[in-house]
C-alpha cells in the first residue's frame, strides 16, 4: 500500500451522526459522497450524493470532486 502524501497525512477524519448528516443535507458547504456501486446509488442515494464508487476513487476523484478544500462526508454500506 502507497504512504500518504504529507498533505493527505495531515487531513483529520472525523465522523458525523446520521442525524447532523440529515440536517446538512442541501447544504452547499458540504460534499456528500456515496462509494457504494452505481447499481446501488440508482436503487437508493442521499438527495445531492455524488456517485463515486470505490473501485473509481483513484482514477475519478479529481473530476467528482471541485473543491478538495470543501467538507466531504463519504458513505458506504458498512457498519456507521
Amino acid at each position: 500500500m502507497a504512504k500518504p502524501s504529507p498533505a493527505e497525512a495531515s487531513i483529520e477524519h472525523q465522523t458525523i451522526s446520521r442525524d447532523e448528516l440529515r440536517a446538512r443535507v442541501g447544504d452547499r458547504s458540504l460534499i456528500i459522497l456515496d462509494v457504494l456501486p452505481k447499481e446501488a446509488y440508482a436503487e437508493a442515494h442521499i438527495p445531492g450524493a455524488i456517485s463515486l464508487p470505490v473501485a473509481e476513487i483513484a482514477a475519478k476523484a479529481r473530476q467528482a470532486i471541485s473543491n478538495l478544500t470543501q467538507e466531504i462526508v463519504v458513505y458506504c454500506g458498512g457498519p456507521t
